[in-house]
């Protein structure tokens, strides 16, 4: 019944409204790239397989306790959510965290690809990538996206933090920052008249 209403409901969706559910499916695709990103780097911390500036126990420990299980535990059940109604034949990995752990990791990558699990082939007749965003608008599910979108940037911050204070990642955003602070600055001082205010000019020069 819910597949039937949200079809119906989307017949009356605005070319408008289908551009702006894209716009809100790809950030959300991006939040959740970047957090799967981060969150592989760290289980391969975990597992030994990724070298670490600090020792593994140490490496291990700080992942752990900056992984929040309540932000994926939000995070997965958005995404079930959103994914029952775009994806209604798929055979989707149960939500619940204490029975699979990694629930927000496999619904995450569906949502990314849009692509049914390989149980249920019956499915792709109404997964399609382009029908997305009419189903998203016709059955109002933008605010699960944003929902989505939220969580999984609290996600990959963690996951971001954890990685770069273990050791197994390098924070390539606070270089470009120095980088740009640096190159400011240097500007500033050669530009314009701040070495003359502050009376460092050569002499003569």
């Amino acid at each position: 019944m819910a597949a039937a209403s949200t079809s119906s409901s989307s017949m009356a969706v605005s070319p408008q409204e289908v551009a702006k559910a894209q716009a809100h499916l790809r950030r959300m695709r991006s939040s959740l790239a970047k957090w799967l990103r981060y969150r592989a780097m760290n289980d391969q911390v975990m597992a030994g397989t990724r070298p670490t500036a600090k020792p593994r126990a140490l490496a291990v420990q700080i992942i752990a306790q900056n992984r929040s299980a309540a932000t994926e535990q939000h995070l997965a059940d958005q995404l079930h959510t959103l994914l029952s109604e775009v994806m209604p034949n798929a055979a989707l990995p149960d939500s619940n965290l204490a029975s699979n752990p990694n629930a927000a990791v496999q619904l995450a990558q569906i949502a990314i690809t849009g692509q049914a699990p390989a149980a249920s082939p019956q499915a792709t007749g109404s997964t399609e990538a382009w029908l997305w965003p009419v189903l998203i608008v016709g059955g109002l599910l933008l605010a699960i996206t944003t929902a989505i979108n939220s969580y999984a940037d609290v996600a990959a911050t963690q996951e971001q933090y954890a990685c770069v204070q273990a050791g197994g990642c390098n924070d390539y955003s606070l270089w470009l920052k120095v980088g740009a602070a640096v190159i400011a600055g240097w500007f500033l001082w050669t530009q314009t008249d701040l070495k003359h205010s502050l009376g460092l000019t050569r002499k003569g020069g």
